[in-house]
This record gives C-alpha cells, sequence and structure tokens, in this order.
C-alpha cells in the first residue's frame, strides 16, 4: 500500500504563531522539528497497518522545509516549490490514499494562524458557493484520482471541520485554538504516539472511506485583499472579474482538476502582490 502525505505547517505540532512558519523567524528551526516529527509519527502508524511505500509532499511554502535525514527511510520526499498539482502533489503517482499532516482552517475561520495559501491574499475561495480551505481543495484533488483522505492532524477547530465536512476520517488533534496567534499546545510526546495509533487505524480503514468527489457544473469565486489581486489573476484564461465586487474573480468548469489548476494558477499569480493594497 502507497500513502501520500501533505504536509503543510500551521497545523504542526508545537506551532501557534506566524513568525514559526517563515524561514526568516527565529523559531523556524522549531517548524522543521516538528513537521518530521508529526510525519515520522504517522509512517510509524501506518507501517503497522500494513503501508509499505509513502510519498511525503512538503507543500509549505516553497516545500523545502524538511531535513530529509531526520525523515524515515521508507518515505520519500517530494520537495521543492511549483510542484505539479502544489499541495496535492502526488495524488498522480498511483497512490491508495492520503493523509494531511499539520494542516489549519481556512481564512476567515477560527484557528491558528487560520489562512488560505497566501496570509494577506485571499479573503475567500468557494466552490459552488461553499467556502473551501486549503484541507478541501487538496481532499476533492485526491477524491478525483479515486484516492480517499483518511487523515488528517492540527488544531481542534480544522480537525472538527474534517469531521464534519469529510466522511469516515481519522482526525488527531495536537493544540486548541485560543486566538488566531495563540494556543493551548500539547506536547510532542503525547502527539506523536497519537498520531501514529490514528494512522495505523486509518490505514486499517483506508478501503471504507470514499474518496470525496465534485461533479460539474463547477463554479470557483475567490475574494482577494485589493483589486490588483483580482486584475492579475483574471490574466489567466477563463477567469473574469465579478461585476458586483470588484476583488473577487469567477472561473467555471466541468471538471474539478481543471478547476483546482486554475485555483493554484490564479492564487500564485495575485500572491506576487499579496503585501500591497
Amino acid at each position: 500500500m502507497k500513502v501520500l502525505i501533505s504536509v503543510d505547517a500551521e497545523g504542526i505540532t508545537g506551532i501557534h504563531k506566524l513568525m514559526q512558519v517563515l524561514p526568516e523567524g527565529k523559531d523556524y528551526g522549531l517548524l522543521r522539528k516538528m513537521m518530521v516529527h508529526d510525519v515520522n509519527a504517522a509512517i510509524q502508524g501506518a507501517v503497522q497497518a500494513g503501508a509499505t511505500e509513502f510519498i511525503v509532499n512538503d507543500c509549505h511554502s516553497h516545500g523545502d522545509n524538511m531535513v530529509i535525514t531526520d525523515l524515515d527511510p521508507r518515505a520519500i520526499l517530494y520537495s521543492g516549490f511549483h510542484k505539479p498539482y502544489w499541495m496535492a502533489g502526488g495524488v498522480e503517482k498511483d497512490v491508495d490514499a492520503l493523509m494531511l499532516i499539520g494542516y489549519h482552517s481556512r481564512k476567515g475561520a477560527r484557528g491558528t494562524i487560520s489562512h488560505t495559501i497566501y496570509y494577506n491574499a485571499v479573503w475567500e475561495a468557494t466552490v459552488n458557493g461553499v467556502p473551501f480551505g486549503e484541507a478541501d481543495f487538496v481532499a476533492y484533488a485526491a477524491g478525483y484520482f479515486g484516492i480517499p483522505t483518511i487523515l488528517l492532524t492540527g488544531d481542534d477547530c480544522v480537525t472538527a471541520y474534517a469531521k464534519k465536512q469529510m466522511p469516515g476520517i481519522h482526525t488527531v488533534t495536537v493544540k486548541e485554538a485560543v486566538k488566531n496567534s495563540a494556543a493551548l499546545l500539547y506536547h510532542p510526546d503525547k502527539t506523536g504516539p497519537a498520531i501514529a495509533e490514528e494512522a495505523r487505524l486509518a490505514v486499517a480503514d483506508y478501503q471504507k472511506i470514499s474518496p470525496l468527489k465534485l461533479d460539474g457544473p463547477l463554479k470557483l469565486e475567490l475574494i482577494f485583499s485589493c483589486a490588483t489581486q483580482a486584475e492579475l489573476a483574471a490574466r489567466i484564461s477563463g477567469f473574469y472579474i465579478s461585476e458586483d465586487q470588484e476583488n473577487k474573480v469567477v472561473y467555471t468548469s466541468e471538471d474539478y482538476m481543471e478547476l483546482y489548476e486554475a485555483f493554484v494558477d490564479a492564487i500564485n499569480m495575485a500572491g506576487i502582490f499579496h503585501d500591497q493594497d
């Protein structure tokens, strides 16, 4: 059995503020250490239930956070920026199940360092009128390929959301959100065994968990922090600026992966100006 592990940063054990997840932050070293900690725990548990191969997609920022020498040697590290399918990179590599490690709430929702891709660019992303966060986009990308999303770890807000929106998924809460930059953090000696055990159960159950799928017609709407970002996104074929809101773009498609890739392109284009008004 081959498992794809998509690893983000903000929902990792021990992390509660923005400067811990940025390379220039004084506590960035903690993030690098704890990303490997949470992933290794998931691998250890998955192996107990029969998983034999692992692709670990480091998908936070430029995808170069994890130290390969500390990673479980049974894993292949998928590192780097602008990889195909970005945070869902690896779904095309004949995997059997997806795990989301260190994920977080969408922009505007309660949670620790909640955001959608860029911290100051995307105010809201919806698909057919339903708010989507990073976990949603990636899980439905996996589902497109027939891959179930079997485990998610993060704070109490995102795990509660996953339980509600992703039937059958296993979750592990590694912290309790207090504010966007404050949390009650569980010790790694507790989160590691908890992740391992839930990963074991998730792999044992994976054939019972249905892939998440969305059929067309599909409508993606992105609200950015400023009109300039919307104008940049609208340069991508298929996008247009909403008639009723100058900082919102719209994209329609019959195919989810076409929509997902358009979303990634638009976010990256708008991200060029994510710090400008």
